[in-house]
C-alpha cells in the first residue's frame, strides 16, 4: 500500500494513508500524511495466540475485533476520506462502500494474495481446512459448495456489521467477507499471473497488475559487512508474530546451517528466542530489509507471507516455507507448484528436517533455473503504473 501511495504522490496526487496506529512511523518515514484507524492491532503474547490460531484465528479476528469495532473503524475512515476523490482500501475495511457512497466518490479494493479472491476454478488452500484442496480435481462444484457453507458460517461472525448497517438505516446487503468487499468500480489484484492466473469467477473489473514493492529501511551495516565477506548465506525468518509461537526455530536453523556448512543470517524479529554463542558463519539480527539481503542469499526459510514470497521470487532464490495461518498455506502451495519451494509443516521443525529440505532445494538445478526465470517476469514499475492508471481512470486524471 505504501508503494502505491508513494507512486501516487510522484504523479502529483495528494495522498492520505489510513491504517492501524502502529503503522504511523512507517507512513511518516515515507513522507506521507497519516490518519489512524481503529482498532489498534494488539501485540501482547496472549492476543497473538488468540488471533493467529491456525483454524480459529480468522473467525476470532473478524468476529471479536473487526466487526466488534466496526463503528469506530467507520468513523475513522469517514474522517480520512472526507473531501477525497478516490478511496483505495485493503482487507478488512468492510464499511468502505458506505463511506464512498457518503462522499459520493468511487472506490477500489486491493488484494495482495490469491486467497482473497476465493476462486472455485483455481481453489486455494484454506488454512482452516487444507484437506479440501486435495479434492480440487473433482471440479469447481465442491469448492463452490464449501464457499456456500462459508457464507452461512460467516454470517455468524458478522453480527456487529449487520447491527451497524441497521443503525444507519441500511439494508443488510451482500456478505461482507465474500462479496461486498469487492468494489463494482474494480479490484486490483497485486500479484503476477504466474502465481495465480485470472479466473472466470474473479470479481468483475479485476485488474491484475503484479507485485508492488516498497523498499523501506536502510541497509544494516553489520548485515552488509557479513554479506560482503563470504559465500551467499541461507536466510531464516518467521517474522515477529510467527516466531513467537516457535521458540526453537532459530536454534534449529543455526544447527541446520552448520550441518550444511552454509553461512546463515537469522532475522529474528522482536519475539524470538535467539541462539547464543553462534559461530562467525551465522549472523543474528532483529531486522534487515529483505530487498537488501535476499539478492545476496542462496535460499530463504520463511512462513509464507505474500510479501516475503514476492521478495524471494524477485531475488531469484528458492524457499523453504513453514506456513502458519491465513494466506500462508496457499502461498506455499503455489510456490511449490512453481518448482521454487519446499514445504515444511510446523509440527516438523527440526534441524534435521530443515537440513533435508534445504539440501534438496540447493542441489536441484531445476529450482535454481525456475527462480531465475520467474524473477525475470517480475516488473515492479509496470505493476505500479498499471495500478495507478486504474486509479486515475476513476478520478478523471488519467
Amino acid at each position: 500500500m505504501l508503494a502505491m501511495a508513494v507512486a501516487a504522490t510522484r504523479r502529483g496526487h495528494n495522498v492520505i494513508v489510513a491504517a492501524a496506529p502502529g503503522y504511523a512511523a512507517n507512513v511518516a518515514r515515507a513522507g506521507l500524511e497519516f490518519h489512524p484507524l481503529r482498532p489498534a492491532i494488539p501485540e501482547d503474547a496472549e492476543s497473538l495466540a488468540y488471533y493467529f490460531d491456525m483454524k480459529r484465528g480468522p473467525r476470532r479476528l473478524l468476529r471479536d475485533m473487526v466487526f466488534a469495532d466496526v463503528a469506530a473503524t467507520h468513523e475513522d475512515l469517514c474522517g480520512a476520506a472526507r473531501g477525497a476523490d478516490l478511496l483505495v482500501v485493503g482487507e478488512l475495511l468492510y464499511t468502505a462502500p458506505i463511506v464512498a457512497a457518503n462522499e459520493k466518490i468511487p472506490w477500489l479494493n486491493i488484494v495482495l494474495a490469491p486467497t482473497s479472491l476465493l476462486s472455485a476454478t483455481d481453489p486455494c488452500v484454506l488454512a482452516p481446512a487444507p484437506w479440501l484442496h486435495k479434492f480440487r480435481h473433482l471440479g469447481p462444484w465442491l469448492h463452490r459448495l464449501a464457499y456456500g457453507f462459508g457464507r452461512i458460517e460467516g454470517r455468524m461472525w458478522t453480527g456487529g456489521y449487520y447491527r451497524f448497517r441497521r443503525s444507519l438505516g441500511l439494508p443488510a446487503g451482500a456478505n461482507p467477507i465474500f462479496d461486498a468487499k469487492h468494489s463494482p468500480f474494480g479490484t486490483l489484484a497485486m500479484f503476477p499471473d504466474f502465481l495465480a492466473a485470472p479466473q472466470p469467477d474473479w470479481p468483475a473489473n479485476t485488474v491484475q497488475a503484479g507485485f508492488p514493492f516498497y523498499h523501506q529501511g536502510e541497509d544494516v551495516a553489520v548485515v552488509r559487512d557479513f554479506l560482503n565477506c563470504g559465500s551467499p548465506p541461507v536466510v531464516f525468518t518467521l517474522g515477529s508474530i510467527v516466531a513467537h509461537f516457535e521458540p526453537s526455530f532459530y536454534q534449529a536453523a543455526a544447527e541446520a546451517a552448520q550441518i550444511l556448512r552454509r553461512r546463515a543470517i537469522l532475522l529474528t524479529g522482536r519475539n524470538a528466542a535467539v541462539p547464543q554463542n553462534l559461530p562467525n558463519s551465522i549472523l543474528a539480527v532483529n531486522y534487515a530489509p529483505l530487498h537488501s539481503v535476499l539478492p545476496h542469499a542462496c535460499a530463504i526459510v520463511h512462513a509464507g507471507g505474500i510479501g516475503t514470497c514476492a521478495e524471494a521470487l524477485k531475488a531469484g532464490i528458492p524457499s523453504v516455507v513453514i506456513p502458519y495461518a491465513f494466506d500462508q498455506p496457499d502461498n506455499a502451495a503455489r510456490l511449490r507448484r512453481l518448482g521454487v519451494a519446499e514445504i515444511l509443516p510446523r509440527s516438523s521443525i527440526s534441524a534435521r528436517n530443515l537440513t533435508s529440505k534445504l539440501e534438496r532445494l540447493l542441489k536441484t538445478p531445476g529450482a535454481t533455473s525456475a527462480t531465475r526465470r520467474l524473477a525475470g517476469m517480475i516488473h515492479p514499475q509496470e505493476a505500479l503504473n498499471q495500478a495507478l492508471d486504474k486509479m486515475e481512470s476513476l478520478t478523471g486524471t488519467a
